[in-house]
Order: C-alpha cells, then sequence, then structure tokens
C-alpha cells in the first residue's frame, strides 16, 4: 500500500474552513446579524404593551460542530438559529416571524433578504457576485409542551405549506460533537470534510442531485470506525485516513437497498437515513430515487478508486488517481523516477578532481 497519509492529512489542511473563533471575518458578520436583529426587535416592539420578544441564537449546521469545508465558489453557508421566546400558539402564520427578520435586516445588504421554507437568507456580495449567505432558522415554544419549533414556509406560500415543524437543533449538535473523542474525533473530521469535498466535485450543485451534507455528516456519525495501523518503525499505532475512509464508503454504499420502480420498470436504489433527533424524517428524502440511484454508483467508482489507491504501491499513481475524485487540491507527489533522476543529480561523483 502507497503511504499517502501525509497527503490525506495536507489535503485537509487545505480544504478546512476555519471556525467563528478563528475566522474573524465570518465571526464579525454573524456578530452584526444578531446584533442588529436585537436592536431591530427594540425599536419595532419598544412602544408595544407586550414587550419586546426575547431572541437568542444558536451556531448551526457545519460550523457548530466544526465540519466546515471552503466552498469552491468562495459562497460561505452560514447557519445561525434564531430562538424566539414566543408561543406558537400565537402566531398561526409562522413566516410573520420570518417577516420581522427579512424586514429588519432590508438595506443591510445590496442583495435584499429572502424567505426561504427552512429560514431567512441574508446574502453579502462582492462586484455583484456571493461571497456569503447567512441562512437564519427561526424557533419559538409551545404552551403544551417543551420542545422546539421551526417556522416552515415562505411569504407568499399556500396555508398547507406554512407550519411550525418540531425540531431539536441543540440536540442535533450536542449528536454530532459528542460521538467521538480525542484523536478518532480528529479522523472522524477529516472523513466527513474528504466526503463533503467529493460530493462537491462529483455532483451537480443545482437542485437536490448533490447529497445533503447533513445526510453524509449523519451516516459518518453512525457508520464511520476509526482505523489504525501498528508501525514497526515508529513503535506506535497510527491513522491511515485512506483505509478509514474506503470503510466508511463500503458500508454507505451497502445501506442502499434496491427498489421496483414501476414506472421505469427498473430497479433503483433508495437510502433511508433518518434523522437523529425530531422530527425523525429521512434526510435524503428531498432527492429522487434517480439521483439517489446516482449517488450509489458514485459511491461505488470512489470505492473501487480507493481500493486501487490501496493496492498501488507509487504515492504518485495513487494520490493522481485520488485527484479525480477531491479535486485539484490533493496534493500529487513527484513520481518515483523523478525523485530518483533528483538524487542521482545530487548525488557526489565517485571520481575526485
Amino acid at each position: 500500500m502507497a503511504s499517502i497519509q501525509k497527503q490525506f492529512e495536507k489535503f485537509h489542511d487545505e480544504i478546512k474552513l476555519k471556525r467563528f473563533d478563528e475566522n474573524a471575518t465570518l465571526r464579525e458578520k454573524r456578530d452584526i446579524i444578531t446584533n442588529r436583529i436585537k436592536e431591530g426587535l427594540k425599536k419595532k416592539f419598544q412602544n408595544g404593551e407586550e414587550g419586546v420578544p426575547n431572541v437568542e441564537f444558536i451556531d448551526q449546521g457545519s460550523y457548530a460542530v466544526d465540519l466546515g469545508i471552503n466552498p469552491d465558489d468562495g459562497n460561505y453557508d452560514i447557519d445561525e438559529g434564531a430562538i424566539f421566546d414566543l408561543y406558537i400558539e400565537d402566531y398561526e402564520d409562522p413566516t410573520e416571524i420570518k417577516k420581522w427578520i427579512r424586514d429588519i435586516m432590508d438595506g443591510h445588504t445590496v442583495i435584499p433578504p429572502i424567505i426561504k421554507n427552512p429560514c431567512v437568507t441574508i446574502t453579502y456580495s462582492q462586484n455583484n457576485e456571493p461571497i456569503y449567505h447567512v441562512d437564519i432558522p427561526v424557533y419559538a415554544k409551545s404552551k403544551y409542551d417543551s420542545k422546539l419549533y421551526l417556522a416552515w414556509g415562505k411569504e407568499h406560500s399556500n396555508d398547507d405549506n406554512k407550519y411550525w415543524e418540531p425540531a431539536d437543533p441543540i440536540g442535533l449538535n450536542e449528536y454530532i460533537n459528542n460521538r467521538f473523542t480525542g484523536d478518532d474525533k480528529k479522523q472522524f473530521k477529516r472523513i466527513v470534510r474528504y466526503m463533503k469535498k467529493w460530493k462537491d466535485i462529483c455532483f451537480k450543485s443545482s437542485g437536490n442531485a448533490r447529497p445533503p451534507s447533513i445526510g453524509i455528516t449523519i451516516a459518518a456519525v453512525e457508520m464511520f470506525m476509526p482505523y489504525t495501523e501498528y508501525n514497526q518503525l515508529s513503535g506506535k499505532l497510527e491513522y491511515v485516513d485512506l483505509i478509514a475512509l474506503k470503510n466508511f464508503v463500503w458500508k454507505l454504499k451497502n445501506s442502499f437497498i434496491s427498489e421496483w420502480d414501476s414506472d421505469r420498470e427498473e430497479y433503483l436504489y433508495t437510502i433511508y437515513l433518518r434523522l437523529p433527533v425530531t422530527p425523525y424524517k429521512n434526510i435524503f428524502s428531498k432527492m429522487s430515487k434517480l439521483q439517489m440511484t446516482d449517488f450509489y454508483y458514485k459511491l461505488g467508482d470512489l470505492y473501487d478508486a480507493l481500493q486501487k489507491a490501496e493496492e498501488d504501491c507509487d504515492p504518485h499513481t495513487a494520490c493522481k488517481l485520488l485527484a479525480n475524485y477531491f479535486g485539484n487540491k490533493f496534493p500529487i507527489p513527484e513520481p518515483k523516477e523523478s525523485r530518483y533522476q533528483v538524487n542521482r543529480s545530487n548525488a557526489p561523483s565517485s571520481s575526485s578532481a
């Protein structure tokens, strides 16, 4: 097997997106938005009888669990949940609260805020090109239980597509964060980031053709197993990302089931992976069966490439193969022949002057 752990780790350093406490720009954008919303609510409700609604913010998504990667298009996606101390029973239309945020943030950016089904999106741009966008899911509580509820729906959706959906964003963060510890957790994070970059490279970005990142993450939480091998030279157990990744891809691929599609008169592959917290829905439900089938076969292609890389004794050819699946940021060492030629040219002459 080619020794390419250094190449994997260098690749990881290239694609890793720093967290808020490490990335001053992203932290600044988040804080500007949350402070603006708080101040906007004070102005909107300062003369109201019921006072200013209290709101707390929580980091969500890949930032909250430190699993982000640098996007190829530079358009960073930040998730910041807004939890209002309000009762859903008092707001039959869940988009009403989302409109507050939309109106407060209107004029803050060149691109107007947009109310989407799961969130309000604020987009920062430069030279008319998006460079950051912040998704703000809105939550409230109920008078009858201790759950949080997500405000679902667009401003002009019909009533059937506007509702309060049970959600547990805090529990989801804890579920992901608490699965592994120490160096096992570090390898887990590397594997998830490798898979996210593969997803970005090998799938179209439009629509639901690209598997959701949360699906990759939850699959890794449930299926990934740390992998180490004993190094006789160092006398230590060392992590081998190539094998850990290959084993995970194998498990994920085998979690698909084959189902007969009567319309197409052929078998298609489907994956069912439920969210581990309320509302426990299938994370891949937005993908069509054809898109899931494409996902299945691309996982097979990735597994075959990882298998070939494992069997290859030359780091150059192994990494060159993997770069087809992970992009041009995956480092490719010089061929053995080139290294040999360099060593020969640097070797001292056997004859003396």
